[in-house]
């Protein structure tokens, strides 16, 4: 059994702008969670046949696309102000938990600020697969995922699926600077990077230097 757990977030900005006494830096404040593993269950994929008509492959690629969305977690967190800590008890938030443990773990993390951009970006993430870049996405997947089907496609689809929607992510951001907080991308292996099944890092930066994240993985097999 794994468990990923949340810690801390500290936010340096919370990109919000107060007026005169009105609105005092307060920013409520949305975090994402999007894992994938080799684990993932990606029922679709059973059903993908290379030999199969384009587009047929690409309405299962779509499907799958879908299904890593549907998996995401989020919190909300109300008046967080500038350069402060989220703290999430005294044992975390758990973002993800498997059996077996998996031996590639990727995660994606990601903060958005104000009311309005956090409903748009629920409605926007459910909206991917429409996307004009994701047939593009659908067509350059399936030659990867041909390859890799001898070993385990799943953790191919997995990964790109959820690089895909980042990327998605990362392009409506740019139109909406405002509302990035921060934006975490970190990927695992069993044998590198917990060989133990035990894994704490605090204070990880993201990309854009405004979020810093505490977490811990910590996995035990059963019997042990």
């Amino acid at each position: 059994m794994l468990y990923f757990r949340l810690n801390k977030v500290k936010i340096l900005s919370n990109r919000e702008k107060g007026f005169l006494f009105f609105n005092k830096d307060r920013a409520e404040v949305k975090l994402f969670s999007f894992v994938t593993t080799d684990n993932t269950d990606l029922p679709e994929l059973a059903n993908l046949n290379f030999s199969s008509k384009e587009e047929d492959r690409r309405r299962i690629i779509k499907a799958t696309v879908e299904h890593c969305v549907s998996a995401r977690t989020f919190v909300e967190i109300r008046h967080v102000k500038d350069n402060q800590s989220l703290f999430f008890g005294d044992t975390g938030y758990v973002l993800y938990q498997a059996e077996p443990i998996p031996n590639d773990f990727n995660w994606i993390f990601l903060g958005i600020e104000s009311d309005k951009g956090a409903r748009e970006f629920g409605d926007f993430l459910d909206d991917t697969v429409k996307n004009d870049n994701f047939r593009k996405f659908s067509r350059n997947i399936l030659p990867l995922l041909r390859k890799k089907a001898s070993v385990n496609p799943a953790t191919t689809a997995g990964y790109l699926a959820a690089t895909y929607i980042a990327s998605v992510i990362a392009e409506r951001m740019k139109k909406n600077k405002d509302d990035l907080i921060g934006i975490l991308y970190m990927s695992l292996n069993r044998i590198e990077h917990y060989p133990h099944c035990f894994r704490k890092r605090d204070d990880v930066p993201d990309l854009t230097q405004n979020m810093f994240v505490d977490y811990v993985l910590f996995g035990y097999e059963p019997g042990a």
